[in-house]
């Protein structure tokens, strides 16, 4: 195949950085991907695309997020056609209060109880 130069331009373009860095969450998450030197990479025609997907990450990485997981006293059945499946759990013991995803359902016909696991 012969040489074409219009097809290696994009292998020639200057490299554009966009970060984003959390500082409270690299403190509280030593261990986490931003700790980590080096970015994660992406490849964007545009420096707004490559914004517009960091700031997209920020929002999820950027916001304290926990995972419960809770023993309903009853069976329930979860109808997914209805959409995402969520519950607000308030427990003040945990500090947790708000609306959680439903990302796992356990039931137990012969105890007659459902566990949920909850994450927001």
């Amino acid at each position: 195949m012969p040489f074409d130069p219009a097809l290696d331009a994009a292998g020639l373009r200057d490299q554009v950085v966009a970060t984003w860095s959390n500082t409270a969450i690299r403190s509280r998450y030593p261990s986490a991907r931003d700790a980590i030197a080096a970015p994660a990479e992406g490849f964007f025609d545009a420096i707004g695309d490559a914004q517009a997907v960091i700031d997209a990450r920020a929002s999820l990485l950027g916001v304290e997020r926990r995972r419960f997981v809770v023993v309903v006293q009853d069976v329930l059945w979860l109808d997914p056609s209805l959409g995402t499946p969520t519950v607000t759990l308030a427990d003040s013991e945990q500090a947790a209060g708000g609306t959680f995803i439903v990302t796992g359902v356990e039931v137990d016909l012969e105890a007659g109880t459902t566990s949920l696991e909850l994450f927001g």
